[in-house]
């Protein structure tokens, strides 16, 4: 198995996602005495937590995105460990095959020569008999060359005496006359005797020379090669042994060679393995860091909207409203106001526009005038601005009458549902049907099997059956309402009604399993800042509706269960 890494780029760090609102985003009212004092001494303390939750979130995600990075390069290392023990395998395999195929040849090769050796030795024992006997054939040549010479003598012997014989036989012949005729005819036969003897004598002298000069001596020769053959074939049939040893034992070190390298792709396939159960590691290290990371920056988002959302943090001196206002600032260009009090307002300043605290702008916004404003924070949303004269608090107030009631039949609307569900949750405690530890109960149990995540608490049960006649007439009341939804503090939401639902009845199947792909945690900003909010209401604005169609209009209001905060119950609207 291979291991792909890719290193990934840098996740953002999450705590720069908390929205750390200025000091005080308008001028606190003029109180004076203990009461004043204790409220400073509660904000700075507030502060202060505020401060070291956010630095000690951030060092805790740089650390972790150090470890990612760390873990990373690990991981890449491994995972190019484990292709080269790889290919080493790959490698060692086919030096394995090479190695038997050597041993295989060698092994050949060695019975081979073995062979040859063995044929080398006869070859040296013929060669040895060879010589024994051509030395016997040059004797016996000699003799017979000395017994031919005996016989040319014997033959010329009577060679010469046939040609006596024959002149005798003439003198006879001539003598005797006309009767002589019989001694011509042996005269004339002892001559035919006497040419042929000269003859069969010259023949044979040729014979005995030609056995006793060349003959001999090639028969000499042919024994002295042999002789010196002998050694010859003798050492090289030693060295054709020596060979077939060396052959074998080339046979043995290559079968050893292959051994080794089979031993060898075993632990290179043991090492990868085990540098890709690295590699797999550190890629679980370096997505729990991301996580770790992610879960630090969402402390600390969560640890802030708790903060800035009670009593003690609440840093508002007055109620905001979002909008979205077309403002030129200066001579910068457009900006864009989101949300207005009557304290100031929030805004997305032009491009190259700084604003730093303290710093003042001249604002003329879309459908209320022109307005001085001054700059009293800085956060990932924009800049906190407040107003700085009489005239500009004017216009801002005039404008907030139309906001204001604009929003005020929502605001009840919430402000109704949330106290509706607190009752029935008093009531479901006091007749026992909710338990109090079951309906404040924060483990959140995982539902297996479903994306995005969804969960389940001890109050699901109770709470499907208490909270839906609450929340659908709620629902249905104003055909703008897009969703009426119930949350803890912590963003759970148990049941989850949305204005497309067709199934009422809280017997239907199809309405039990809409709501039960509903049990989810919302903690993103907007849900903590509406989940842990404890003023009377809170207006916000969402980016866009479920379905991706517009822009939605939020309104929440606190749920207290015999005082206790519980949650909240959130309604969007489609403005």
């Amino acid at each position: 198995m291979r291991l792909s890494f890719r290193p990934p780029h840098p996740p953002r760090d999450p705590a720069d996602a908390v929205e750390i609102l200025p000091p005080l985003a308008a001028p606190a009212p003029a109180v004076d005495g203990p009461e004043r004092m204790a409220g400073r001494a509660g904000r700075d303390a507030v502060d202060r937590v505020e401060a070291e939750l956010v630095r000690a979130a951030r060092a805790v995600g740089v650390a972790a995105r150090d470890g990612c990075t760390e873990t990373g390069a690990a991981a890449a290392a491994a995972a190019a460990l484990a292709r080269g023990l790889d290919a080493l395998g790959v490698r060692a395999d086919e030096a394995g095959i090479h190695g038997r195929a050597l041993g295989a040849s060698a092994e050949t090769l060695a019975a081979e020569t073995e062979g040859l050796a063995g044929v080398l030795v006869q070859a040296g024992r013929h060669l040895e008999r060879t010589d024994a006997e051509s030395r016997v054939l040059q004797a016996e040549m000699m003799n017979a060359a000395q017994d031919s010479a005996r016989v040319v003598e014997a033959v010329a012997t009577l060679a010469r005496q046939a040609n006596r014989l024959a002149l005798n036989a003439t003198v006879e012949a001539a003598r005797a006359g006309a009767g002589g005729a019989p001694f011509w005819q042996a005269a004339e036969e002892f001559r035919l005797l006497a040419a042929d003897a000269a003859r069969a004598v010259e023949e044979v002298r040729s014979l005995s020379r030609r056995l006793s000069g060349p003959g001999a001596a090639a028969m000499g020769g042919l024994a002295t090669s042999l002789a010196c053959l002998r050694p010859a074939f003798a050492t090289t049939a030693a060295a054709a042994e020596a060979q077939a040893a060396s052959a074998w034992r080339l046979s043995d070190a290559a079968q050893d060679l292959a051994e080794s390298t089979g031993d060898l792709v075993g632990d290179a396939s043991a090492a990868a393995a085990a540098a890709d159960e690295a590699a797999r590691r550190m890629e679980a290290a370096r997505s729990a860091g991301v996580g770790l990371a992610g879960l630090a920056g969402g402390l600390a988002g969560r640890a802030v909207a708790s903060l800035r959302q009670a009593e003690i943090g609440d840093r508002r001196v007055h109620d905001r409203y979002p909008v979205d206002l077309a403002a030129r600032v200066g001579n910068w260009g457009l900006g864009r106001v989101l949300d207005l009090s009557r304290g100031g307002l929030l805004l997305v300043p032009p491009e190259g526009c700084g604003g730093a605290v303290g710093a003042r702008l001249a604002l003329d916004l879309r459908g209320i005038g022109r307005m001085q404003v001054q700059v009293v924070g800085v956060s990932v949303r924009g800049l906190h601005c407040a107003v700085t004269e009489a005239v500009s608090e004017a216009r801002l107030r005039d404008a907030l009458v139309a906001v204001e009631e604009e929003n005020r039949p929502l605001i009840a609307a919430a402000q109704g549902g949330a106290a509706s569900v607190a009752t029935t949750l008093e009531q479901a405690l006091a007749a026992g049907r909710l338990a109090p530890h079951a309906l404040f109960d924060t483990t959140y149990r995982p539902v297996v099997g479903i994306e995005p995540p969804h969960y389940l608490t001890a109050a699901v049960p109770a709470l499907e059956d208490l909270l839906p006649p609450i929340l659908e007439p709620l629902l249905l009341a104003d055909p703008r309402t897009a969703f009426c939804i119930v949350v803890d503090r912590n963003g759970y939401a148990p049941v989850y009604n949305r204005a497309q639902s067709q199934a009422p009845r809280t017997g239907d199947p199809a309405w039990n399993a809409l709501h039960a792909r509903q049990r989810r945690l919302y903690d993103d900003r907007t849900a903590l800042s509406a989940a842990r909010s404890t003023r009377p209401f809170l207006v916000q604005a969402c980016p866009q509706d479920e379905a991706g169609r517009q822009p939605l209009r939020e309104v929440a209001s606190p749920i207290r269960v015999h005082g206790r905060h519980w949650g909240a119950l959130r309604m969007g609207f489609r403005i």
